[in-house]
């Protein structure tokens, strides 16, 4: 409150001319002054606010400077260095916003000294005029670079800045403040542009386009520093290079993605309002897309394969723009965008993949692979080459040779022959291009969405244009530490990788030569175009080269997944009656899996929260993600369950997630089903656990395996305090596996029992020594024979069939595992005449098959462990060596940008020490981020 008067006031001014009447709270420890002396003293300050202090109430009200001195002396001058000009124009009115401040009606002079327009003299004066011809209203440029650093940062908008300075000048009386929202509108759109000229544009005249040749000419892109671009960060004949060496270190990585969150309201618009890039940027001038959409039919005759995948296709009322189809690198940069006029259909997508092969020109003999990830990929690449070869002959040899993906995330929601064929990690020479980058820019793309909805066709688009633009600077400067990271990364994955499939190798040792001369390529069955064979799958055997043919073939044996299951029911059109009535099967089997995989989910949350006195971080991210899931998924509940829906309500608030009650029919008594209309869903939830316990077996066996082969390995391999250390972290990882699956395993088998379901001779209990199996990476020990076991690999179909022997076991606590130490077969080697066998190892289908079949199916299933190995293991090789590749890609990019600034700044188009000083400026900048990469 101190600061609301000052005692100085109305005492003798320094000069000793006046008393002291005016103070300043913008000038840091500024004592009051008289009046002439404050508008002396703020000479270079004319957007300080005066406090005047007002002798009549007792206060201080603050003014404009020009509103300080009766006379025009007060008025900001111009042309002279903050003096005023002896040929001074008279004061004119003018509006200058200030972010500091705010907006200002004041008084300004110009100089009458040279003829110079007015324009430029306020240029001259950091104030950007809202016009040339007689401008009133002018924005420093201290303003316009905060609103753009502002509104890039956190995507406010023109209207909302406005406003926030229109307050900052009066909060009370805010519209008595001059509104300059419309000259805001129009300088906002023109400095961005000046910016981008100002780094690559036409200031140069031609002599960008001479150091980059192979680019768009003028274009203002900013580019990925550690991407492929031929005469500026490859490698001199990087061409001549053998195909297997560098196939992938040279290879151009691009995700396609269709967002509908960036669309645009149809309505009246100003023909004149176009785009101020015109197509030099990410997207294409506005005639070029609109002959486009006229010359190339925009409805896809391609039906997707995959019918439970959604792809946008509806048709939107009142919109012009639908969104935006963008291509970004595999670093995440924008390298281009095209609107969507309708659904995301493929000839959007070829247009977004034409800019940006045209953003970065090859010879056409010496193109570099290209690979393309869209999440609608085996749609899309059907007929890609006869579309180009028809509508962009030009670049048709791109796509002839390109690859093409699936997101690892979405692969997951396609047909499983999608995953052969498209998925990365069954790809040679993919390294670890996952494809989900696409996803993480439209978080920050989508903030702008409710802004560009409603602007002008050419606003919206120079708005997303420099918010791309942005985007890649920040990735541009921060790039050599992401790839420092993902460098470190790769290394400690590829050790990991490579251990674990020398361990499968050194296990299979007698398999190799065999498996090694299977193809690894995926085979489209030609009756059923649904069917894939592959190497990774057990529907191999049908065309496996170098398969023994004389071995049956076992593939049928394949009980369906919890997954295929519920694909299966997706299809149909069956209906199921639930307590709000009919409603499709699908839908039911959707979100009954869902809640299958919440209750899972619980109990692991559980069992690590009693490992912990006090919540870890991974503990309350898993809990805030449960919290969340549970959210969505009794939103449907209550739909499917409508004769529960008050329960649902009235549940008490645990205090965790994991403690809530699901009430799926398994919580329910059999009697209390009849009474709530649920004998439906117990009904399939009983065969959905019937599927998971056979899925969790099946996944136990394997965990199992790997656990015996990592004993082994220990024993046979690990000298030193080190290489036991390491043993032992990766024994305790597969026991924690373990651990977990067999919890599963009691989870849902508890579930079955209270659904009145549980055939104890089916599923008996499990308890740590029936998960022992014959090791079988070492010779068979005598006594063999009389030990009953088979090479029971494959039993994911286990639980369909009735088991061999019952087993009377007491239960134990979910999630809990029985006290003592492992047995000592599972330890160390078998003890001759020892039967160990658990009764996993011994029941299910597989007991009444031939033991020549028993024998193929294991192999089947060693097959396909080893192969995926191999190539999760090949595929983290290739990442390590792309990263390399990419680090030094930067460097000379870097090194590249450094001579073509310091060119400018010693070239002939240095025509002032303004281009000169800000050419060695980027110069510089060049070489530090170059020395940071080295």
């Amino acid at each position: 409150m101190s600061q609301e008067a000052d005692s100085r006031i109305g005492t003798r001014c320094s000069c000793d001319q006046a008393i002291r009447q005016v103070r300043c709270l913008e000038c840091f420890q500024f004592a009051p002054l008289c009046r002439s002396c404050w508008v002396h003293a703020h000479q270079h300050q004319p957007f300080h606010w005066a406090h005047v202090w007002d002798s009549e109430h007792g206060y201080f009200h603050r003014q404009d400077i020009s509103t300080i001195l009766d006379s025009d002396l007060s008025a900001i001058p111009l042309g002279h260095d903050g003096d005023i000009c002896p040929q001074a124009s008279k004061p004119s009115l003018m509006t200058l916003v200030d972010h500091d401040t705010g907006v200002h009606a004041t008084k300004v002079t110009f100089c009458g000294c040279h003829d110079s327009n007015k324009w430029r003299q306020l240029m001259d004066a950091n104030l950007f005029p809202a016009t040339v011809a007689e401008p009133q209203t002018a924005f420093s440029f201290r303003t316009l670079r905060h609103w753009q650093l502002i509104t890039l940062q956190s995507k406010i908008t023109a209207y909302d800045y406005v406003r926030a300075l229109r307050r900052q000048t009066d909060n009370v009386f805010t519209g008595n403040v001059p509104d300059v929202y419309k000259q805001f509108q129009f300088v906002s759109r023109i400095w961005p542009l000046l910016e981008a000229e100002k780094r690559f544009g036409g200031v140069y005249g031609n002599h960008m386009n001479e150091l980059y040749p192979r680019r768009p000419q003028d274009n203002v892109m900013v580019y990925c520093p550690a991407c492929p671009e031929a005469g500026v960060n490859m490698e001199p004949n990087w061409d001549k290079t053998p195909p297997e060496l560098s196939r992938h270190l040279n290879t151009i990585f691009d995700t396609i993605d269709g967002n509908f969150k960036t669309g645009n309201y149809a309505k009246n618009n100003d023909p004149n309002d176009v785009s101020l890039f015109a197509g030099r940027a990410y997207m294409p001038n506005q005639k070029r897309h609109q002959h486009y959409l006229e010359a190339v039919p925009q409805i896809q005759k391609e039906k997707a394969t995959c019918n439970h995948l959604k792809v946008e296709n509806a048709k939107f009322k009142n919109m012009s723009v639908t969104g935006n189809v963008n291509v970004q690198c595999s670093h995440m940069f924008v390298c281009s965008s095209v609107d969507m006029k309708g659904g995301e259909n493929h000839a959007t997508v070829d247009l977004a993949i034409k800019l940006r092969v045209e953003s970065c020109h090859f010879d056409k003999d010496k193109q570099p692979r290209r690979v393309f990830s869209y999440d609608n990929m085996c749609s899309l690449a059907v007929n890609i080459v006869q579309r180009w070869l028809k509508f962009h002959k030009d670049d048709a040899d791109v796509v002839q040779k390109a690859s093409w993906t699936i997101p690892a995330c979405h692969v997951n929601n396609h047909h499983e022959g999608c995953d052969y064929l498209y998925c990365y990690v069954y790809k040679m020479c993919m390294a670890h291009f996952h494809g989900e980058t696409a996803e993480y820019a439209w978080a920050i793309f989508n903030a702008i969405g409710p802004s560009v909805l409603q602007m002008s066709i050419g606003h919206r688009i120079d708005t997303l244009i420099i918010h791309y633009g942005d985007w890649n600077w920040r990735k541009v400067v921060g790039l050599s530490r992401q790839l420092e990271k993902d460098l470190n990364d790769a290394k400690c994955k590829y050790v990991e990788k490579r251990d674990s499939f020398a361990g499968l190798c050194r296990l299979f040792e007698s398999k190799i030569i065999q498996w090694n001369a299977m193809d690894r390529s995926p085979h489209v069955d030609p009756n059923s175009k649904r069917t894939v064979f592959s190497i990774y799958s057990h529907n191999q055997e049908k065309c496996m080269i170098g398969w023994p043919p004389h071995l049956p073939h076992t593939e049928n044996l394949t009980a369906p997944t919890l997954k295929a299951l519920v694909d299966k029911e997706m299809l149909s059109s069956d209906i199921i009656a639930v307590s709000s009535g009919n409603v499709k099967l699908g839908a039911v089997a959707s979100w009954m899996m869902e809640g299958l995989r919440l209750f899972q989910l619980q109990n692991r949350i559980r069992m690590l929260a009693r490992t912990s006195a006090t919540p870890t971080k991974l503990l309350c991210n898993q809990r805030s993600k449960l919290s969340a899931d549970l959210d969505a998924w009794r939103k449907l509940q209550k739909r499917y369950m409508v004769s529960i829906a008050s329960r649902i309500s009235r549940q008490p608030d645990e205090q965790h997630p994991e403690d809530q009650l699901l009430l799926l029919p398994s919580d329910f008594t059999p009697p209390e089903c009849q009474q709530l209309r649920l004998i439906p869903l117990a009904t399939k939830q009983i065969q959905m656990l019937e599927a998971v316990l056979g899925e969790t077996i099946a996944n136990l066996q394997t965990t199992v395996k790997n656990l015996s082969a990592a004993f082994e390995r220990k024993i046979k391999d690990a000298r030193g305090q080190d290489a036991n250390t390491r043993s032992i972290v990766q024994i305790r990882k597969i026991e924690a596996k373990r651990n977990d699956l067999m919890g599963d395993y009691d989870l849902f088998r508890e579930a079955l029992n209270a659904l009145d379901g549980l055939d104890e001779g089916k599923w008996p209990p499990l308890a740590l020594e029936d998960t022992f199996r014959k090791p079988t990476e070492r010779r068979r020990n005598p006594g063999d024979s009389r030990v009953l076991e088979g090479n029971l690999w494959g039993m994911t179909s286990a639980g369909h069939a009735r088991w061999a022997v019952t087993i009377e076991k007491a239960p134990r606590p979910k999630g809990e595992l029985p006290s003592g130490k492992l047995p000592e077969t599972l330890e160390h080697a078998e003890q001759p005449g020892i039967n160990a066998d658990g009764w996993i190892w011994s029941a299910g289908r597989l007991k009444h098959m031939s033991m020549k079949e028993i024998e193929v199916w294991e192999e089947t299933n060693n097959r396909i462990q080893w192969a995926r190995s191999e190539a999760e293991f090949e595929r983290w090789q290739e990442q390590l060596e792309v990263k390399h590749a990419d680090f030094m890609r930067f460097i000379r990019y870097a090194a590249y940008a450094r001579d073509v600034w310091l060119k400018l700044a010693q070239g002939p188009c240095s025509s002032s020490l303004g281009h000169i000083a800000y050419r060695r400026e980027h110069s510089n900048m060049w070489e530090s981020l170059c020395a940071e990469a080295e």
